[in-house]
């Protein structure tokens, strides 16, 4: 479904059409491919998938800016319960330096806090044009000199979306996408936060999560996979269980990365998790408490210690490796 927002006037005088592509639209699906394709593996694998079909709740939205009916710029935002992540910014190379992106992204930005948008994440680079264009927008540095970005329609968001109340565990789906890098986004918490994901400290998941739901369907490297959302519909852990193949015969890799507030519920989390018939080893940062604890809890139980393991934010971390089986 497209739907005419307005007009933007472009530097050069030209009226632009604003408007934006609800997915799955098949009469739009292969305009949007073609304008989107240099977009690499998983990401246009998404594209592909999500202009012709249903992805579980999840919403992607394509803003688009036109001149004479053709697409000359495009934000897209993937969403799901007012959360969401920008991405997929692009104007053809002969339409750039006319505002023809800002004159979108005003009417994207408006069209999220008329839909109750929550929170929206994007990734780009630290001090670069872009990064001061999504700040004019009211984006913010997730930390310091960081090119993740966020924006908040309220600046409680992260204190009342992450409240405590109750958790239990859920299977992975597509709308998840926008949430767990919500989760993945909080500061001043675990430095190591997925082995397999190679995420340390606050981090983008925007593609990390593709790669991942990707190798769930298509791939047999996961043994298993498990999120923790709260009552209020937060993402606020996750589990996920895959095969190390470094050794013989393999051992299995936890990894596990929860909200603080929702350290009670991580038992549940890991009791939904279908664990290989292997020993399976978690890696745990030295900083990570609650985590050593959680895990003791469930049956694991410290084998050995890496001195100085790896550097994060200037900041040195041994390592814990926790085993069952």
């Amino acid at each position: 479904m497209y739907d005419k927002l307005g007009a933007a006037l472009l530097k050069t005088k030209e009226r632009m059409e604003v408007g934006v592509i609800t997915a799955p639209d098949g009469s739009h699906a292969e305009a949007v491919k073609q304008f989107l394709g240099h977009k690499p593996g998983n990401y246009k694998w998404h594209i592909e998938r999500c202009v012709t079909e249903v992805l579980d709740a999840l919403e992607t939205r394509f803003y688009v800016g036109k001149l004479d009916g053709q697409v000359i710029t495009n934000i897209m935002t993937v969403e799901y319960e007012g959360i969401g992540i920008l991405g997929h910014v692009f104007t053809l190379p002969e339409q750039r330096r006319k505002g023809a992106c800002k004159g979108v992204m005003a009417y994207q930005m408006e069209n999220f806090r008329q839909r109750e948008g929550r929170a929206l994440y994007l990734g780009t680079g630290y001090n670069s044009p872009p990064y001061y264009i999504y700040h004019s927008f009211g984006f913010e540095s997730v930390f310091s000199e960081s090119g993740f970005m966020k924006y908040f329609v309220n600046e409680d968001f992260e204190e009342r979306y992450f409240a405590p109340t109750s958790a239990h565990p859920k299977p992975v789906e597509w709308h998840d996408w926008p949430k767990v890098t919500a989760l993945s986004g909080i500061v001043g918490w675990d430095a190591l936060r997925s082995l397999t994901w190679n995420v340390y400290g606050p981090t983008n998941l925007e593609g990390g999560f593709l790669s991942f739901k990707h190798a769930l369907e298509t791939e047999d490297s996961y043994d298993d996979a498990k999120l923790l959302v709260s009552s209020g519909g937060a993402i606020v852990g996750w589990a996920t269980v895959n095969r190390d193949t470094r050794w013989r015969p393999a051992t299995a890799v936890l990894d596990l990365f929860f909200h603080p507030n929702f350290a009670e519920s991580v038992p549940a989390l890991l009791s939904a998790v279908n664990f290989p018939d292997a020993k399976v080893q978690c890696y745990v940062d030295s900083g990570a408490e609650k985590k050593a604890a959680v895990l003791e809890t469930a049956g694991f139980s410290c084998e050995g210690q890496l001195k100085n393991q790896f550097t994060y934010s200037g900041q040195g971390y041994d390592v814990l490796v926790f085993a069952r089986g």
